[in-house]
């Protein structure tokens, strides 16, 4: 219990940054409780300016969006314009890529999970969200929280 009282005032004091697979579950109608989940974190951090996203999460949500979800490439790139002005947008830069390199290095993360948490080390986020990624852990001063885990529920 007081992980998940940490889990929400933590977001109201500083930046986080979402990673691809909180963007797709917010539009996503398969699974309601995901959907509902992702969409008010979304909401809450839009609100409070406090949400970051990166060039990476964006071409990684077109894709999904156009492939997996089967929307319209139209319909995709509405929402990557939605989440553009709602957020934040990192771009990906050669430095962030040599950092994700190193943070894979010296983790078991993926080269596209660790460019995530570069981006977010690099602009002080606090929280990256993710489905993907160790729940808990922290990296260089940034914990990863996944909403849909048991604790957040």
């Amino acid at each position: 219990m007081k992980d998940k009282k940490y889990k929400s005032a933590v977001t109201a004091e500083g930046k986080v940054f979402f990673d691809t697979n909180i963007l797709v579950y917010s539009i996503d109608e398969s699974d309601s409780h995901k959907q509902k989940i992702a969409a008010r974190l979304l909401e809450k951090s839009a609100l409070e300016k406090t949400g970051m996203i990166s060039t990476q999460s964006l071409q990684e949500f077109y894709n999904v969006a156009t492939k997996k979800l089967k929307l319209s490439k139209q319909a995709a790139k509405e929402y990557v314009e939605f989440f553009s002005n709602q957020f934040q947008v990192i771009q990906i830069s050669v430095s962030l890529i040599l950092n994700a390199v190193d943070i894979s290095i010296k983790t078991s993360f993926s080269f596209w999970d660790s460019l995530v948490l570069s981006a977010a080390n690099d602009t002080g986020c606090i929280i990256v969200y993710s489905e993907d990624m160790n729940d808990g852990q922290i990296v260089s001063g940034t914990k990863i929280l996944n909403p849909f885990s048991e604790c957040a529920a």
